[in-house]
């Protein structure tokens, strides 16, 4: 089984981060665990910037996911037993042998320009899409989007992204996707 989870950017600031974190996957089932990391205040800066100062979307979009590798590099560290792939190299290897570990893989190592993708090169996608779009590069059997708030897992996607919840690019992929579950890391950490 493979499992792709993204860590929400909202979630970078909470003491124990990496605990929660650790915490959480132990209690799956088994599964090779694959997870990316959001962008959290670094990309709300870069809003407000274009904001104030709008730029090219493709390369506002571009510029934001290389600020992923700065969330990456310092999560990284953290998850002592994960493995760590952070080159396209390594995410090749991963992606062609499967096995039960738990990875944190940088955006970059499989998700830049010179790839194609579906997503849009704008404010719409987020690591939100992302991580489905990586779901879907690999046959995972799930997507799990690790957030910072509670999810009414009876709306659908669509509904999500109009409220918020979900980039507006995630229901794109719907048909494409593996089942989504929410999950409040922060509600689950402070059990």
């Amino acid at each position: 089984m493979r499992r792709v989870i993204k860590i929400g950017g909202s979630l970078l600031l909470r003491d124990a981060l990496s605990d929660s974190i650790q915490a959480w996957a132990v209690r799956q089932p088994p599964a090779q665990t694959i997870g990316i990391v959001g962008g959290g205040e670094l990309i709300d800066a870069v809003r407000r910037l274009d904001a104030a100062f709008p730029s090219p979307s493709s390369w506002l979009h571009w510029q934001c996911v290389g600020l992923l590798r700065t969330t990456f590099e310092w999560l990284a560290p953290q998850l002592s037993g994960w493995h760590i792939e952070s080159t396209p190299e390594q995410f090749e290897r991963l992606r062609r042998f499967p096995e039960c570990h738990h990875h944190l893989v940088a955006v970059d190592a499989f998700y830049h320009a010179a790839t194609p993708s579906p997503l849009p090169e704008d404010w719409t996608t987020t690591t939100d899409a992302i991580a489905g779009w990586l779901s879907i590069l690999i046959g995972a059997d799930e997507l799990v989007l690790l957030k910072s708030c509670d999810v009414d897992t009876s709306r659908s996607l669509s509904e999500l992204a109009r409220q918020g919840v979900v980039d507006a690019a995630l229901p794109m992929l719907a048909d494409r996707l593996p089942p989504v579950r929410f999950v409040n890391l922060a509600a689950e950490a402070d059990r």
